[in-house]
């Protein structure tokens, strides 16, 4: 069940979820995950359910959309193994960095290998290198979340720009690093469990032990097309009072499009 309260007073929708925490109160040992944007939406929030509450408000977490959905993934998937993610951009980097030199020697990378050669020593890691390779890892990032139809076809050896068009002759060295990576972290991206757990769960063939309770969305007006193909297939799998979103009066995110 799906429940939307929506105002334009954020103090207002604090109230509405003190109150609900007041009339259904969970147990001790369980910890309530409210789903913000940003750190100081938690920092706020917090700090409204503790007065509305009575002064204390304990055992509460305010994940990000993309962490609490790392979580439910990994359950969806039965891969707790996969909680540290290493595609993680800050992980991601390091890996990256140390395949860029022999990446840059193939003909498809010859704009990388022109920048390492302008640099005189290519192997030196420096200020400008690591800016490179984080910069790589954090689009990779990007990319899991906003082109998993892309990074799928990369994944099948399909060097295609996310329309299915070929890519260029020197852009090939992206999709070249990609199966790169995934040779070596041995762990799919973020993105691609993601879809795969969302297919699961529209099959009816996922873990949903864990799963099943509540979801509580705070102010979020919008996020990446697939976060919110999985927050309108999560909805499904919650209990009676299970999905409640507490957003402005502008809230129209897919996910609620399709309850």
């Amino acid at each position: 069940m799906l429940t939307v309260y929506r105002s334009n007073r954020a103090e207002f929708l604090a109230r509405l979820l003190a109150e609900q925490l007041r009339l259904d109160p969970p147990s001790p040992w369980e910890t309530i995950q409210v789903v913000v944007n940003t750190w100081p939406t938690s920092r706020w929030l917090g700090e409204q359910l503790a007065v509305e509450l009575g002064g204390i408000a304990a055992n509460l977490r305010f994940p990000f959309p993309a962490s609490r959905l790392r979580q439910i993934v990994n359950q969806l998937l039965g891969d707790e193994a996969a909680a540290a993610d290493p595609w993680r951009a800050s992980d991601l980097v390091w890996p990256v960095l140390e395949l860029l030199p022999e990446l840059a020697k193939a003909p498809e990378a010859l704009l990388l290998n022109r920048w390492l050669q302008d640099r005189g020593d290519g192997q030196r890691l420096d200020a400008a290198l690591w800016q490179l390779g984080r910069a790589i890892a954090d689009s990779l990032d990007d990319l899991t979340l906003y082109r998993p139809a892309m990074l799928a076809a990369w994944s099948a050896g399909d060097d295609c720009d996310d329309r299915g068009q070929p890519l260029g002759d020197l852009q090939r060295w992206q999709p070249r690093l990609f199966r790169q990576l995934q040779g070596r972290l041995g762990v799919q991206p973020f993105g691609l469990r993601l879809v795969e757990a969302i297919e699961r769960l529209r099959r009816g063939t996922a873990r949903l032990e864990g799963v099943a309770g509540s979801l509580r969305l705070f102010g979020l007006s919008s996020g990446a097309p697939l976060q919110e193909a999985a927050f309108a297939v999560l909805k499904r799998t919650m209990d009676e009072h299970g999905a409640v979103v507490f957003g402005g009066d502008g809230y129209s995110s897919e996910w609620h499009r399709k309850a």
